[in-house]
Parts: C-alpha cells; structure tokens; sequence
C-alpha cells in the first residue's frame, strides 16, 4: 500500500503554480491591442524589452518603420532581416557610428544613414501603420538586457502616421487621444522652445511631487523650474545616472544640493538611461530626450506627454520609481 505524501507537500502545488505563473507574466510579451490603454515597459519591472520588441516584429505584416540612434543587438537585426525576406516592406533611419552591420545585414530592406553635425538620437518602432513603440532604449544588446530604460507602447494609426511622416528629419507637435488618453508628441530639435515651455508648465502644474529619473540634465532653465517647485513645498525627488553625475551633470547635482532638494545618483555598472518626469502620479512625460540643450535645439530627439495616468500605469510608475531609488545613493 502507498503511503500519501506529507501534508506539507500538498502545500508545494499551489506555490509551484504561482512561481510558474509569476515567471510567465514577468517574461512573456504583452504586446499592445487596438483596445488596450498604453502600455508601459522597463526591464526594472521584470519586463524583458528585448523579447517584447522581437514578439512585436514577429507579428509585424504589411510594414516595419525604424527610427533608431542605436541599432546593432543580433537578434533585433535577424528578425528584422527575416521580415525583408517575408515580403515586409521595411523602412530604417539610422545612426552609422552606432550600427555599423546595418546596411549589410538590413540589405533587402530601403535604409537610410543618418549623417549629421548633432544626434539623431531618436528611438521609435512603428509596425503594420498602428502599433508604436517610443522610449529611451536602443536597439543594442546592452541598451535591452542590461541599462534601465522605459518604453511606451500604444497603437493608434494617427500617431503612427505623423511619426511616420516627420521622424527623424522634421519636428512637430501632435495631440491625440490614445485608448482615452491625451498624448502629446514633440519631436526636436524645437528651435522656437515650444516643447521646453511645455515641460516647464508641466514642472509649475505639480502641485504634491515630481520625480524625476535622467541619464543627463544640464539644462539650466530647467534645473531652476525644479528648484523653484521644491522651494513652493513640492516633494522633488532626482535621481541621476552616477557617470553622468560625475560628469557632465556635475553642476547640475551642486546646484539641487545647495537648494536643498534630495538627489540620488544611481549604483552599477548599467547606466541609468531613463529620460523621465512623472507628476503627482498624473502625468508622465518621457521619450528619448535627455535634459540638455542640444536635446531641445539640435538633436533629432522626441518626447511624449501621457496625461491622466490610469491606476495599472500608475502602479507601474511607482514600482518602478521604488526599484530606481533602491539601487541608487543618496
């Protein structure tokens, strides 16, 4: 006669199903639907960026169109090179110096350098006219699996098309309503500051914080609409990527600790690539650019605006603020 199994072990099943269930929505690809809200995706969440942007490729049919500073992570230019031998038109801007096995690779697809005095600096990915993917990553190896980044999905044939039409070479302003949602899209340079005094009504709207997570901020009139909200009693936290902090952003991180305002510099070797704002958990502004002036008045960078932050972005932004501050240092 068998002998049942101890109590305790009963216990293992569910807690086996859970481990399995948690590793499946950390890793599988939820890619965005026509009826879905905007998605927001970070490696810092448990999200692999890397295989939600090949799962997206993958199901790619009628048109791939690529904006990328950096394009060079093998399994990103594979699937793309399948896509050209599927009969999918596909369409690449890109930064030479950055990807330099681009045109070989990518020979069957229309693909265009991009050779300039300043940055195209952009990272966009439009698939079938609909579904866009916008964020600070590149398509490189590192960028995906190893330096923290945010991206946005979201389908929505409008704000495919305008990109499609202005990215890398014109700049713009869209407004539209994505899954309910206002969006606004600024794509730089932006010569006559539109996009800079909009960032700066955002920073005089924040009534309760502002949080703000960047690779590089030396712009000063920024800097000073910053110290003035945390001078009005706005909670103003700044976390910063430690190479740059002890760079380029050197002055910026003096000037917030004369002022008083808590400034955190990120741990590790990854860099701290983010280019983000997120006001009283509202509205979140992020995209590709850092906060500098040849962000805003030569590079080809773009921003996007999502205001009225539903509760799941909501729970995102602040899980993902929490995991920036532990692994940074005051």
């Amino acid at each position: 006669m068998k002998r049942a199994p101890p109590r305790f072990v009963w216990f293992l099943f569910p807690l086996a199903g859970f481990c399995v269930w948690f590793v499946v929505q950390s890793t599988s690809p939820h890619i965005p639907t026509p009826n879905d809200p905007i998605r927001l995706y970070s490696n810092q969440c448990q999200q692999d960026l890397r295989l939600t942007l090949l799962e997206a490729i993958h199901k790619a049919k009628s048109s791939i169109h690529l904006v990328m500073f950096g394009l060079s992570d093998a399994s990103i230019l594979s699937a793309l090179a399948q896509k050209t031998r599927q009969n999918v038109p596909l369409t690449v801007y890109y930064d030479p110096k950055g990807s330099p096995r681009v045109e070989k690779i990518l020979k069957n697809g229309e693909i265009h350098p991009v050779i300039t005095s300043a940055l195209m600096h952009q990272k966009i990915l439009i698939l079938d006219e609909e579904t866009v993917f916008i964020g600070s990553a590149n398509m490189t190896s590192a960028s995906l699996r190893m330096h923290d980044n945010l991206v946005i999905g979201l389908r929505n044939k409008k704000v495919a098309q305008f990109l499609k039409e202005h990215a890398p070479h014109a700049s713009g302003h869209l407004r539209a309503l994505v899954g309910g949602q206002e969006v606004d899209l600024w794509l730089l340079p932006d010569p006559r500051g539109h996009a800079l005094g909009e960032i700066r009504n955002l920073i005089k709207s924040a009534q309760q914080s502002l949080h703000i997570a960047l690779f590089t901020f030396t712009h000063q009139p920024l800097l000073e609409e910053v110290i003035a909200a945390h001078k009005r009693g706005v909670d103003v936290q700044v976390v910063i990527d430690m190479h740059s902090g002890l760079g380029a952003s050197s002055s910026t991180i003096d000037q917030l600790k004369k002022a008083g305002v808590p400034i955190f510099l990120s741990q590790g070797v990854q860099l701290l690539h983010h280019k983000f704002l997120c006001i009283d958990e509202r509205v979140l502004l992020t995209g590709s650019a850092n906060w500098t002036k040849a962000a805003f008045y030569k590079n080809s960078d773009c921003i996007l605006v999502l205001r009225g932050l539903n509760p799941d972005q909501k729970a995102f932004m602040t899980k993902l603020w929490n995991r920036i501050l532990t692994g940074s240092k005051k």
